[in-house]
């Protein structure tokens, strides 16, 4: 859920619209919620959300080749093009997305 959330508000910026609810689903306030209801701190919790985001990347990877076969898109020439938050991964991966989530998870 976090990771969706994230991607949905990079799809509203880059469709110029303004952007969601930015405090919803925050990877620390989340976190704080399910160790008050459960009693148990997530760990790894950005493993997860990367993890997540790979996962969608490769859904929507397989996504953009079918709608190429069945002709209602054309597929970009640069595999890495394909994949439509690759922005958004590669902040995860480099670290510089984590400075913005409001915990250090």
């Amino acid at each position: 859920l976090i990771f969706i959330h994230s991607f949905f508000q990079d799809l509203f910026g880059s469709a110029d619209q303004p952007p969601m609810m930015q405090d919803f689903l925050r990877a620390a306030d989340v976190a704080e919620c399910y160790q008050r209801v459960s009693g148990h701190r997530p760990k790894n919790l950005r493993w997860y959300i990367t993890y997540a985001a790979l996962r969608h990347g490769v859904v929507m990877t397989r996504i953009a080749a079918r709608m190429q076969h069945f002709g209602q898109s054309e597929l970009a020439a640069d595999p890495d093009a394909r994949f439509p938050h690759r922005a958004l991964l590669e902040a995860m991966l480099d670290g510089s997305y984590w400075r913005d989530c409001g915990a250090d998870y």
